[in-house]
């Protein structure tokens, strides 16, 4: 059990009682670890009609082998467990400190059960486990929560805490790590899970660290030492700019969205939010993940004025960019640091929160909302303001607005009815990421099909038809983005990749620019384990967790009739300068995609496709 303490705290919040098992040798070999691992533990433990905000439904923490050693990007951890939001299969992925430091406690994993009465906090201090009244803490937002546990249990002390979106229970709540400096598990409302089970916090001291057992440190240590020299170079401009980067190349190449997905080039008002604008004017110092050797996170300050920030806080990504700038037509970096700020402060995810906000400032635009129908609020793109205040409404759940809006793009539009449906960009209740499928193919496959819905990280698609290249597969030099012969193909090796990472656990970043190979992932897979598996077996468990998700969501209802874009994605061509972008060809590319996975055109796996993957287990459920 190399790469793994072998040990998962099981803490059962009903009784509160805590107990450690074995992962157990056979669940390693098959699953890895992180999104793979949790999935199985997800399989086993819930039905198709479990309530994702019941007791029922567990909440499942897990590390990777990769997570507190001395492979890249290893300072993560994944979230686990059925989606308030979409009612499906969902993981989230958060990188900071808690994931190394949960680790270095000398667990793999965390795996809640039940519900609390009443508020409550698990504390890892070493090899001692314990709950914690949180009654002081419920009611209090992520930084004044970090503050308080930090506090109490010194500055070294890492936290997972939720804010009031996830004490209020709304879906699109996410869990934030690190207080101020905040790394969120963003999507799918993980938080909302969380503050179902009263389950305020998670902090871990820092005390007493176990080191992980590795088949061959040495070796490792070597092998992560010959490749720094070439990533750090690949990686240079990425860290020196981070995420925000890439915003006008983006907009550029037309993968940027551009009022709520209707325009098709916005330069100017990208240059003004973009990442070297940033550095010019608000970014106070770089920042990163435990540990990392690429520091590509950022923090800002906006000092004075209606938009100032707490203090020093964490910056907006990419993808809050696009979601309350460039969606929103708004080109005040200041006011898009705030609204980051608090969705951070109260524990929303930016990208649906953005997102959501868009839909209903087009539905305003259309007259489908009105003031009266909008708690007296005047909506609208280009109004920042109105904007930060929806944050705070939906964060509360106050007035009918925030309320309904809370609940995600797709109830949203059912329940304000007038053909809202046609704003509303999301598949399987999850919001667009900020990346257009009409610019990458590669991502209308993959959103389609992601298992927790419209999420770029199932693929990755975007890098791969940009600048990244993927020898191993034959990809020799990055795909055309709107080209459809192989595309299929493509996905569902990128799928299976990404499944892969998600389960070591690695960082995306670190593949950027053709910085470290998939080979390099195996090779640093290999020393840690002690195991000596051929790339395609590597594969292999990439694809069988994928298929594992796949068959949790069949049994959620997940058909075919699922697997589709949304309207504006079926219907608008995206034009602008130098740019015009057909709608992607879906649906004859879903069928190959289907072939090649070796799924029915239902959308199931076939009795062949579980045998050769291993999963006849959760056949009889699925």
């Amino acid at each position: 059990m190399y790469g793994y303490h072998d040990r998962v705290a099981w803490i059962d919040l009903t009784r509160g009682s805590i107990e450690i098992r074995p992962i157990g040798e056979k669940d390693v070999s098959d699953f890895i670890g992180g999104g793979n691992l949790g999935a199985a533990l997800l399989a086993r433990m819930t039905a198709g009609r479990t309530d994702p905000l019941g007791p029922d439904n567990p909440l499942i923490y897990f590390t990777g082998p990769f997570t507190a050693t001395a492979a890249p990007g290893g300072s993560r951890h994944e979230i686990i467990s059925l989606s308030p939001l979409t009612g499906i299969y969902c993981e989230s992925n958060s990188g900071g400190a808690f994931g190394r430091a949960l680790k270095l406690s000398g667990l793999d994993g965390l795996v809640f059960t039940g519900a609390s009465d009443r508020p409550v906090a698990l504390v890892i201090d070493g090899g001692d486990l314990s709950l914690r009244k949180a009654d002081d803490l419920w009611g209090k937002d992520v930084f004044q929560c970090d503050d308080v546990l930090k506090a109490e249990f010194g500055k070294g002390a890492a936290t997972s805490v939720i804010g009031p979106a996830g004490e209020h229970l709304v879906p699109i709540a996410c869990v934030a790590h690190d207080g101020r400096h905040t790394r969120v598990a963003g999507r799918g409302g993980m938080g909302a899970v969380m503050g179902s089970k009263k389950l305020k916090a998670v902090v871990v001291t820092g005390r007493n660290p176990k080191a992980v057992p590795l088949a061959d440190e040495q070796g490792l240590a070597a092998s992560t030492k010959a490749a720094m020299p070439h990533m750090k170079e690949a990686l240079d401009i990425f860290c020196k700019y981070g995420t925000p980067g890439s915003l006008s190349n983006f907009d550029r190449l037309g993968n940027l969205p551009i009022n709520n997905w209707r325009g098709g080039r916005a330069a100017d008002l990208g240059n003004r939010i973009n990442g070297l604008t940033m550095a010019d004017t608000i970014m106070v110092k770089r920042a990163g993940c435990k540990r990392c050797p690429f520091i590509c996170a950022r923090l800002v300050e906006v000092e004075d004025g209606e938009f100032k920030t707490d203090g020093v806080v964490e910056a907006p990504e990419y993808e809050t960019l696009g979601s309350f700038g460039s969606m929103q037509m708004v080109d005040n970096l200041e006011a898009i640091a705030k609204a980051n700020e608090l969705c951070n402060r109260y524990g929303l995810d930016s990208i649906s929160t953005g997102a959501i906000i868009a839909f209903a400032n087009e539905c305003y635009e259309k007259g489908v909302l009105t003031k009266s129908s909008s708690d007296g609020m005047e909506l609208g793109f280009g109004r920042p303001e109105s904007n930060i205040e929806l944050v705070r409404r939906i964060a509360f759940r106050e007035g009918d607005l925030g309320r309904l809006l809370g609940e995600g793009s797709r109830r949203a539009a059912r329940v304000i009815g007038g053909g809202a449906e046609e704003y509303a960009v999301e598949v399987k209740g999850l919001e667009f990421p900020m990346h257009d499928p009409r610019f990458s193919w590669g991502h209308a496959i993959s959103y389609a099909t992601g298992n927790r819905g419209a999420c770029h990280l199932t693929s990755l698609a975007h890098a791969f038809e940009i600048a990244v290249n993927f020898p191993e597969i034959g990809l020799d030099q990055p795909a055309n983005g709107r080209e459809r012969d192989g595309k299929a193909q493509l996905v569902v090796h990128l799928q299976n990749l990404m499944n892969l990472r998600d389960s070591l656990i690695a960082c995306n970043f670190n593949m950027l620019n053709n910085a470290a190979k998939a080979s390099n992932f195996l090779e640093w897979f290999n020393l840690i384990t002690g195991r000596s598996l051929s790339f395609e077996e590597f594969m292999a468990i990439g694809a069988r967790g994928f298929t594992l998700k796949r068959m949790i969501n069949n049994r959620r209802g997940v058909t075919r009739k699922d697997d589709d874009l949304p309207p504006r994605m079926r219907t608008l061509r995206k034009v602008g300068e130098d740019i015009n972008f057909d709608v992607p060809p879906l649906y004859p590319m879903l069928s190959e995609y289907y072939d090649l996975r070796g799924w029915t055109e239902e959308g199931r796996p076939t009795a062949e496709t579980v045998k050769r993957h291993g999963l006849e287990e959760f056949a009889a459920t699925a």
